[in-house]
This record gives structure tokens, C-alpha cells and sequence, in this order.
């Protein structure tokens, strides 16, 4: 068996996705190993945009910086018609988010009269499978940590995958113990993926998942989402946390293979361990000296854990407020907490010389341009240097989706981009927010707040 994973990637969006390091490692594992990767991130695209980091630094979002790979030579569509002749594999495997939906579509009708049996998987399959039928082989909702190890294997032996649970329109199995799970395969990437860009400098990076899923109900995330799924289905209870002795593990196999010099806490909360468990985490880390970058929730965030986190390396905590406006958050972010308990969260880091950054989001449905001032005002009054704001935007899968479309801000047949040019999906009656003035807020938001 001959595999391809194909990664629709944009230009110069560095940050190695955790899907297929681990899909690779669970079908090397199964005896799988004649494995290649077509990533997109390394090749000239259609869409006018040269390097999104430069995007975002004349927002003032990121720091500049200057990244010294080069492209690769050739488009994006042509080098993948030659990857896939060159490489004449015998199935190819895409991990797709939302953003990435449009480039992949392209590409397989490229490549639509080359023989190769077609599997899709990753969080927009998942949330909305109804895109891919008829355009793929097999779709693959949820983990595929287990699913797609059995697809190959049913495909290797000439027969149907379709009865195989997780395959659409298939139920789901049953969840994984995370302590299962092979060590991500960093090889399948050209070594310059392990760098990225990180407050204006380029760090050599590897991600680290301390967990599967968030207990938490935000209502412009798609996490919450797998949630309901697996409890509607009764596959067991979606979010998981693995053992510091496989944390550890995972760590030790980054540095000793791959020269990893920072590390990329992807877990949505680092937080949500319980006391005891923390203790145990830092104690663990503080045998590596390598600094690290991780989330959490202002709400969670304690003397003690600061002072923890600093001791053991914390480079950068981002804290998540999404929006200064304490009645609107509550309403409509589905984050219920008061503005002081915000504000303390940064005090808390900043006296403890943690160094912090925070997120906002601009453009939510129902937000006025007085809600969007309220952020603005409120984010002037946190002790952090390094404030951004990301625009809204409706991915299938989130509860403000189901909002847009039932208030007709957005067409139910949207499919969301990446949007690089601060344009909002939403169109919105009197009183919220126009497009020009979403636009307006987004473009110029850490300019107010300085």
C-alpha cells in the first residue's frame, strides 16, 4: 500500500497539523510505512496573499519578522498533478479544516483522472460531511487515530471500508484511551516546518497535546461541538487527558530526535488539570530546559500556577478574553464570568513576571459598534503587552453558525476562508455592526487600544 497524505494548506501558514503526525504514526505502526506528504504551505497560491505573518503584522497583531526558507519552485496545483503522478499512490488521505475546503477541492478535480481511492477526515468533515459526499471515496468523522488504520487495512485486502465505524454515515466508535497514541511523526515534514514565527523570531518548534477536547461551551468554537457528537452517539465523553508519563515520553522523543527548542502547547486549557495533576505536569517539565507556549482561561488562572509556570519555562501564557463587554460575553460568547476576575488573571501573571498575550474576537452576530468600544476600553486597562484581536468567523460546527444562519446574517451554503483581509462574513441589520465597520474595528484594533 502506497499512502499520500495530502495537506491543503495556504502559503506560509507554518504550524505542523497534529492530525496527520499522528494518522502517520498510528499506520506506521499498523506495518503501514510507505507514507509520503504533499504539505501546501511551501507552494505559490492563487489567492494574492505572499506571507500571512506580514498580513498580520501591518495590523499590528504580530511582530515582523523575516523567515528564511525559501518556496518551493512551481505552483500549488501544478506540483501537486506532478506529486501525485511521481508518487502513484494507491490512496490518498486529507486532513481538512473549513479554510482549507476550497484549495482541496481544486486540487482533486486536478487530479480527478488519476486512479487513487480518496479519504477525507479532520474537523470540517467532521462538523459538515454533506460537503464531501460524492467527492471522496470515504469520509472519516471523529478520531481516525483507529478508523483509518482499519480503512487501509480493508482496502489493502481488496474489500469495502464502508461498514467501518467513524465512516460516514456510519456511527462512531467508541473514544480512545489518549495513552494509546504513538508519539506524533514529526518526519513526514520537511524539517523547515518544525520553525515558525513566534513574537520576532523564528523558533524550532514541535506541538505538544496534553489533552483531547475542552469541557468548555464557547460558542464560537467547533470543541464543544465533538462533545454533543459523542454523547449523542453514547461514544464515550469526548474530552481526555493524557498521563504525564506519556507527556513525557512524547517530550523526550522530540528532543532526542528532533532537536525540538520550544515547545507548541496546543491544549485549549492547560488549566483544567486538576491540582495534584498540575503539580505532577511541572514537576515532570522542570527536567527539560526548553521554554514553552501555552492557553488558558482568565478564570482559571492562580498565584501558584503562574509562579509554577514560570519556574518551568512558560515563554508566553495566551488568555482568552474574546470580548470586553461582561453582559454581551455572557449572552452571546458563552463566557460567564465579571471583567475583574479578567483583570486579576493578568495581574496575577504580570506580578509574577509572566509573560502573557490576549486574545479578543471582533464582528461576533449581534455585536454593536458601542459592544465592540467596550473591548477596546477594557482592553486598555490589562497588563499585557501583547493584545490582538481576531475577526468572528461562522464555521460550521459552532453554535453562532447555527445563529448567522437562522437570523439570515450569512448564506446557509457558506463556506468559510481564511480571510486575510479583515472582511466579514456577516451582514447585519441596524443596530450591529455594518461590514465597513467590523472591517474598521478588526483592521485598527491594537492601534486604539495603545
Amino acid at each position: 500500500m502506497k499512502i499520500l497524505f495530502c495537506y491543503p494548506n495556504q502559503h506560509m501558514r507554518v504550524t505542523i497539523p497534529g492530525g496527520i503526525a499522528v494518522l502517520s504514526a498510528c499506520l506506521k505502526r499498523a506495518g503501514y510505512t510507505d507514507i509520503e506528504l504533499f504539505d501546501g504551505t511551501w507552494y505559490t497560491q492563487d489567492d494574492g496573499v505572499a506571507d500571512r505573518n506580514e498580513e498580520r503584522a501591518k495590523r499590528g497583531q504580530v511582530k515582523p519578522v523575516t523567515y528564511n526558507f525559501e518556496t518551493n519552485d512551481g505552483d500549488l496545483y501544478t506540483e501537486w498533478r506532478k506529486k501525485v503522478l511521481d508518487c502513484k499512490p494507491d490512496v490518498v488521505i486529507s486532513s481538512l479544516v473549513e479554510d482549507n475546503y476550497p484549495l482541496w477541492l481544486k486540487m482533486m478535480d486536478i487530479v480527478d483522472d488519476l486512479e487513487f481511492i480518496s479519504i477525507v477526515g479532520g474537523v470540517f468533515p467532521t462538523s459538515a460531511p454533506k460537503w464531501f459526499e460524492g467527492k471522496c471515496d470515504y469520509i472519516c468523522r471523529g478520531e481516525g487515530d483507529e478508523a483509518i488504520p482499519e480503512i487501509i487495512a480493508k482496502i489493502d485486502q481488496g474489500k469495502s471500508a464502508s461498514d467501518v465505524l467513524n465512516v460516514h454515515p456510519n456511527p462512531l466508535r467508541y473514544v480512545l484511551d489518549v495513552d494509546t497514541l504513538p508519539i506524533l511523526d514529526l518526519s513526514i515534514f520537511p524539517d523547515k516546518s518544525l520553525h515558525r514565527p513566534f513574537k520576532g523570531s523564528i523558533i524550532r518548534h514541535a506541538l505538544l497535546e496534553t489533552q483531547r477536547g475542552c469541557p468548555f461551551g464557547c460558542t464560537f468554537c467547533n470543541s464543544p461541538e465533538k462533545n454533543l457528537i459523542y454523547n449523542r452517539e453514547r461514544a464515550g465523553k469526548f474530552h481526555r487527558r493524557r498521563s504525564i508519563k506519556h507527556i513525557e515520553k512524547e517530550i523526550v522523543s522530540y528532543i532526542e530526535n528532533f532537536d525540538i527548542k520550544f515547545l507548541w502547547i496546543v491544549t485549549d486549557t492547560l488549566l483544567t488539570m486538576p491540582p495534584e495533576e498540575f503539580d505532577e505536569f511541572c514537576d515532570m517539565y522542570s527536567q527539560f530546559n526548553i521554554p514553552f507556549w501555552c492557553q488558558t482561561r482568565p478564570e482559571l488562572l492562580t498565584d501558584y500556577q503562574a509562579k509554577r509556570l514560570k519556574d518551568i519555562g512558560c515563554s508566553s501564557l495566551s488568555i482568552g478574553v474574546e470580548h470586553g463587554d461582561e453582559e454581551f460575553r455572557g449572552r452571546v460568547v458563552g463566557r460567564k464570568y465579571p471583567n475583574k476576575l479578567a483583570l486579576d488573571a493578568f495581574d496575577i501573571a504580570y506580578y509574577n513576571g509572566l509573560n502573557t498575550d490576549c486574545n479578543f474576537i471582533v464582528g461576533y452576530p449581534y455585536e454593536t459598534l458601542d459592544n465592540a468600544w467596550k473591548t477596546v476600553e477594557f482592553a486598555r486597562k490589562l497588563k499585557c503587552k501583547d493584545i490582538n484581536a481576531a475577526l468572528f468567523t461562522p464555521y460550521h460546527g459552532t453554535q453562532l453558525r447555527k445563529v448567522c444562519e437562522m437570523e439570515g446574517f450569512i448564506d446557509k451554503d457558506l463556506v468559510c476562508q481564511l480571510n486575510t483581509e479583515g472582511n466579514s462574513y456577516l451582514d447585519m441589520p441596524k443596530p450591529y455592526m455594518s461590514k465597513e465597520e467590523i472591517k474598521f474595528m478588526y483592521d485598527n484594533f491594537v492601534e486604539h487600544i495603545q
